[in-house]
Formats: C-alpha cells, structure tokens, sequence
C-alpha cells in the first residue's frame, strides 16, 4: 500500500531543507527540473515512508514561479531528472552515485505530475539534525536562473557565517561548468563569467530572497582562482502568495489515503465535485475510525460507483 502523502502546496514562507551534501554537490539541472524539486521538498514530512507519492501541480508550479511551459517541456524535465546522477562521498567513504528521483507519472487529464523518491537520496532530506542547509521556497521558485537558484542554495548554507570563500573552478563543478575529468571549463574569462553568472545571481538573490550579497574575485598571478561572498541576511523577507490548487490535493488524498488507483481517482475528480468528495471521504473516514471498513479502498470505490 502506498502511504499518506502531505498536501501538495505549502504555506508562504514555507521553508525546505536538505542536507549539506546536496548542497554543495556537482550536478547539472535546469531551472524547471529545480523548481519540480524544491516542489518536492515542500511535501516531504517525517511520517513519509519509502512507498509515499508525491504530487505536483503543472499549473499551480506554472502559477507561482510565473512561468508557461509545455507539457512537452515538463515531459522532457522528468525525463531528466530520474537520469541525473548525483555524486555523494558518504561519512565513511563510500562513494554513493543515486538520482534523485525514481519515477514520474503523468496523470491523463488531470495536469498532475505523480514522483517517488529515490530511497537511497531520502535520508539527505529527512531527520536532519545537523550539517543541513535551510532556505525559502518561494524565493528560490521566484528566481529564474538555474544558476541563481544553486548559488543561492549554496549561500544559504553560510548565512549564520556571513561570508563564504570558495574556489572558481568548486563552484564551476557545483554549476555544471567545469568538467574536471575532461578538463573542459566554461567561462573561461572571468569578465564573461562576472557577468553572465555571478552579476545575475547577485541581482536576483538581492531581489527576491531573504539575503543580500556581494563577491570579489581573488587572483593567483593573472588569473582568478577563488571567489569571496558577502552575505547579509535581510530584516524582512518578502513573501509570494498563492492559493491552494484542490483538485491536485484531492487527487493526492484518493490515492494516498483511499487507496484508490490513479484511473479511479481521475474519474471521481471529472464526476464529482469538490464539496461532493470531501463530505464523502469525511464520510468514509469516519467509518474507518471505528473498525467497520476492512478495505478503504475497496470501499471507497464502492461508495463513488467505481466498481
């Protein structure tokens, strides 16, 4: 059985975190793939079990980032990131290579997009009590470089500290940049680099996050070798407001928590209405309560007429 997911959009202000090591990990995404993540991230809560579903709203993710993007666009999105391999040193050595997601289904006519979760790359967003970084969703959603997103992930980590001090090529690798094992760099020029890269994020992450920063570069001869950020956190973040998209979290519920199949679920949202489902599944769950259903799901698709 599959278990309970929570609902599928998060209150403003919402915070997500991950730990430090996919932090400050070396892979490539781009700015849709993240902002299907931090979506993710948002739904992820410590009673999940490693058979939860999660579920994402194409609209509601097209609402809050104000974007439009095409179904083959999301299509191709996913497609990616069950193929993107994130390479992570574990405390004892191991060396763990893992993708961050397992599956995704496209639900036929309902503009939602069912994930699984890796089970390998979950115990790097559950239970964490230390070595983790913590930032706003909806300011990470509101940026619309990929590079601003990561580079603001990366910042957020040394928020407390204020500053942080990090090799050019370490962070070309973080930003997919620099290839090491081919030894092919982009950006070359650090005026190229300044401006297409890091002047951007400065921009955005001044604009839209809860931090403000600066950098400078550090030469070793001629060349630039290190980068030092400023960071100073904001007194009042600003906040993205948006409203809950139902149908999806009633979707979410059917399938989580009624335990009916993605076909069934798709007819009751196209049959009934939403004031109609919930008094029906208060319904149901009231009689779950006290022992009288032996199969919820079965039920459940008895009382819509599913069977």
């Amino acid at each position: 059985m599959k278990s309970k997911s929570k609902a599928l959009l998060p209150k403003d202000n919402k915070l997500i975190t991950q730990d430090n090591a996919i932090t400050s990990a070396r892979y490539e995404m781009s700015a849709l793939e993240r902002n299907m993540i931090y979506m993710l991230m948002a739904e992820l809560k410590q009673s999940d079990t490693a058979e939860t579903l999660y579920f994402i709203s194409v609209s509601a993710l097209m609402t809050l980032t104000k974007t439009k993007n095409s179904y083959e666009d999301f299509k191709r999105a996913t497609e990616n990131l069950v193929g993107r391999v994130l390479t992570i040193v574990r405390p004892n050595g191991n060396l763990l290579q893992v993708s961050m997601i397992s599956s995704a289904e496209y639900i036929n006519g309902q503009g939602i997009i069912e994930i699984s979760l890796d089970p390998k790359i979950r115990p790097y967003f559950f239970d964490l009590k230390q070595n983790f970084t913590t930032f706003q969703l909806h300011m990470a959603l509101s940026m619309t470089s990929k590079y601003s997103k990561r580079i603001y992930e990366m910042l957020s980590q040394y928020k407390d500290l204020g500053t942080l001090k990090i090799d050019v090529l370490e962070l070309k690798s973080r930003l997919s940049l620099y290839d090491e094992k081919k030894g092919e760099e982009q950006y070359t020029n650090w005026n190229d680099f300044a401006r297409r890269i890091l002047n951007v994020a400065k921009k955005e992450i001044n604009e839209k996050t809860d931090l403000n920063i600066d950098f400078e570069g550090v030469k070793k001869g001629r060349k630039f070798v290190q980068i030092i950020f400023s960071i100073i956190r904001k007194d009042t973040p600003s906040s993205l407001p948006f409203d809950d998209d139902k149908n999806t979290n009633i979707f979410g519920r059917l399938v989580n928590d009624f335990r009916l199949r993605r076909d069934q679920a798709t007819r009751v949202v196209g049959k009934f209405t939403l004031q109609e489902i919930n008094k029906t599944l208060y319904d149901i769950s009231l009689k779950a309560s006290d022992g009288t259903i032996t199969n919820i799901g079965a039920y459940t698709a008895k009382v819509f007429g599913l069977n």
